[in-house]
């Protein structure tokens, strides 16, 4: 269940960052796909009509095709040149063998094969033969376009007037005045616009990748539960009382063993640790970690989550601490806790406070190197679950009672209920 919550509340900031399936396979339709769908549909309502438009069967032929070109290009790992072709493709299977050869002496058709080929090109080039040819290909690309509607448009003139689509008749076309200047002008709007959508594109990627750099940060400063909860319903940063388990771990003998290594061997031994323990933290889902010296401390939803993650956390730091004889001590508890963000007007970060976190400590500064202490909390939880020997009650600062407490005995493997 917990797998599933975060995978989802991930999946919405991949969204917020790059759109949903949907928006890409719109985005691909109207942008690429659906063009000689839209432009070729209203040259042929402009000669025969709505009715007569809508009664031909070879029109949802077509719109059948576009949609199934905009959905495999909308996947993020199609290939731009195959992807181009299949509207056309289509199209050409279900209709050649009904119409013969008389199908290549439609204009229309020729129309939309020349131009297939040719933006199949140009996308091939430019995300997957050429990818540094982009700058060019994107106005090219938006020349293309503009040259198609240009296309059918002289088709649709030819044919009002049932005139043969040929060289001279489209030549002659050309040369009268206005229409060579709607032709340039076409030509000219349609570079602009390929600037502008170059433009869009690059601004749209470097805030992309801004963005992502900045969730990452933030992510390091407050953990990936903040900023994915900044992000889907920003209320819940507010300070609330929550159920929490605390997992805390500290290095043993640290400080004296520092004093007699040279610091920059010490900052890689921290490293190296932190690399270990912090990954096997990370893949219980836990809201919360923070580094502080040689400390570690996590924080989960459920006691479950957090000895499985002190198990984790125990068996990486065992295997790369003995090396240097050295070893931590770790320890879990669990009760209600205050968290959300802390902080003046600009440093902020989200952390948990209470009694469940000071208690935590405590438990975690009397357990030896190498083993788990337990509260008498989390043990009541996962009775059933786990193997323990008693503690001898740990009288911690603060508090009237010594806390009661439980080593847990065996942490190879992950606990289940």
């Amino acid at each position: 269940m917990f797998d599933q919550f975060f995978e989802r509340d991930s999946d919405i900031l991949e969204t917020r960052l790059y759109g949903t399936r949907f928006s890409a396979f719109l985005s691909e339709l109207l942008t690429n796909s659906g063009h000689f769908l839209v432009l070729n549909a209203l040259s042929e309502i402009a000669l025969m009509g709505w009715e007569d438009y809508l009664w031909q069967a070879g029109h949802y032929i077509i719109l059948a095709a576009m949609l199934v070109q905009a959905a495999y290009l909308s996947r993020p790992k199609a290939h731009r040149f195959w992807g181009n072709l299949i509207g056309a493709g289509m199209y050409t299977v279900v209709e050649l063998p009904l119409e013969g050869l008389e199908f290549f002496r439609e204009p229309n058709h020729l129309v939309l094969g020349g131009f297939a080929i040719t933006i199949a090109t140009l996308q091939g080039v430019r995300f997957h033969w050429a990818t540094w040819a982009e700058r060019w290909i994107v106005p090219l690309e938006s020349l293309t376009r503009m040259g198609m509607f240009i296309a059918l448009y002289v088709v649709l003139k030819l044919k009002s007037q049932t005139l043969p689509i040929k060289w001279n008749n489209v030549t002659a076309f050309a040369g009268v005045p206005h229409h060579q200047f709607l032709v340039e002008a076409l030509l000219f709007m349609g570079l602009l616009v390929g600037m502008q959508s170059l433009q869009v594109l690059l601004q749209q990627r470097k805030l992309q990748e801004t963005a992502a750099t900045l969730r990452n940060l933030a992510e390091w400063g407050m953990g990936a539960h903040a900023v994915k909860t900044a992000v889907v319903d920003p209320k819940q940063l507010g300070f609330q009382r929550r159920e929490r388990a605390i997992v805390f771990m500290d290095v043993r003998g640290f400080t004296p063993w520092c004093e007699a290594i040279a610091p920059d061997e010490v900052a890689k031994v921290l490293d190296r640790y932190y690399r270990a323990v912090e990954p096997a933290a990370a893949r219980f889902q836990p809201l919360r970690i923070a580094l502080t010296g040689d400390e570690v401390m996590a924080v989960y939803t459920t006691p479950e989550q957090a000895v499985n993650a002190a198990i984790a956390m125990q068996n990486e730091a065992r295997s790369l601490l003995k090396q240097y004889q050295l070893g931590a001590g770790c320890a879990v508890h669990y009760g209600t806790a205050i968290e959300g963000l802390f902080g003046g007007e600009d440093v902020r970060t989200y952390t948990v406070i209470g009694d469940v976190v000071n208690t935590a400590k405590r438990l975690e500064g009397a357990t030896p190197a190498h083993e788990i202490t337990l509260s008498d909390t989390v043990y009541r939880e996962l009775d059933s679950a786990i193997s323990v020997e008693p503690r001898p009650p740990i009288v911690a600062k603060g508090k009237t009672e010594p806390l009661q407490a439980w080593k847990l005995v065996v942490f190879k493997a992950e606990i289940s209920r």
